[in-house]
């Protein structure tokens, strides 16, 4: 069940609050987790350039056309044995045909290696470098391009790639595989299950989060690149997908998340613009209906006065590749 009145005076409450918020976890622990999320929703949009993309999604003039020659989708982890999740892209396949904008999936792995995704998506652009083209990313795919944009060749990969739109990317990993890594037997469950499956061990361990990992650091990303990363920014009550309430309380001692994997204070040191989608969780599903909303994100995102760089002014922000 919806609850926009207590949404609206939670977001309110946490737009007046006068505390520091440099750590939401400890935020989470003193007012609450509902507080804290509030609280990071408003710190992302404070930044000009979040809130004025955020109006611009929202602007229903804007989406008669996609402003682009094809939409690549990268999907996300299992999308071939879990379509349910969304991962596979199909929504977004629908969004561009609708207006009139071709759509192709590239053939990334279901549960590939960064470096293997990534070889595949440098392949599927030199295929269709004559084209215009916008990356839109799901979860995981969102690494994969991440690792794609940090590979040699990547200037001339993406060559011809304005816009990259990563929703729900889990693009500086996941706290849960440690969470998984403090239980043995989850821990080895899941690698054999992944092994009978057919599907690269490796990859857990390239989804690790924090200092020192693999996806701790960003590439210099194209001068041509702009970025924007979705995140849904949802409360316990907002959870939907049958899978985020475990992911949701498993991170919970680290503070606000996305019911996925994210932690959604990482979003503060994203380069490029941060959309947060109050009340959705990982999966960008929520009780009403979001696909207006998702077509206008993808059709802002394509607008060419978005620059590659938010001025939220992240902490760890890119270099940034000169057009030379």
């Amino acid at each position: 069940m919806n609850h926009p009145e207590e949404d609206a005076r939670l977001l309110a409450r946490a737009d007046e609050w006068k505390g520091c918020a440099d750590d939401f976890s400890a935020v989470a622990r003193s007012e609450g987790m509902e507080f804290a999320t509030a609280l990071l929703h408003g710190r992302i949009l404070r930044a000009p350039a979040n809130a004025e993309f955020l109006r611009a999604a929202r602007d229903a003039r804007q989406t008669a056309r996609l402003g682009a020659d094809l939409i690549a989708i990268v999907p996300g982890a299992f999308h071939r044995e879990h379509r349910d999740t969304g991962a596979d892209g199909a929504r977004l396949l629908a969004i561009a045909r609708e207006s009139g904008c071709e759509a192709e999936v590239i053939p990334v792995a279901s549960f590939g290696t960064l470096d293997e995704n990534a070889r595949t998506i440098h392949e599927w652009l030199a295929a269709h470098r004559g084209r215009r083209t916008a990356l839109v990313s799901l979860s995981k795919g969102g690494t994969d391009v991440k690792r794609a944009l940090s590979l040699p060749g990547a200037d001339a990969a993406f060559s011809r790639v304005a816009t990259w739109v990563s929703l729900s990317g889990i693009v500086q990993g996941t706290p849960l595989i440690e969470w998984l890594r403090a239980r043995p037997l989850r821990w080895w469950g899941v690698r054999m299950l992944l092994w009978w499956r057919g599907h690269s061990r490796q990859t857990l361990e390239e989804l690790r989060h924090g200092p020192g990992t693999s996806l701790a650091a960003w590439p210099a990303l194209p001068a041509n690149l702009s970025v924007v990363h979705v995140c849904g920014f949802p409360l316990r009550r907002h959870l939907t997908h049958p899978w985020a309430p475990r992911a949701y309380e498993r991170l919970a001692p680290l503070g606000p998340n996305d019911g996925g994997g994210i932690l959604l204070a990482d979003t503060l040191a994203l380069p490029g613009i941060v959309c947060p989608v109050w009340g959705a969780d990982h999966y960008l599903a929520p009780r009403w209906d979001v696909l207006p909303l998702l077509k206008g994100i993808i059709a802002a995102a394509l607008a060419p006065r978005h620059a590659s760089q938010s001025a939220s002014q992240p902490s760890s922000a890119p270099a940034t590749r000169s057009s030379a």
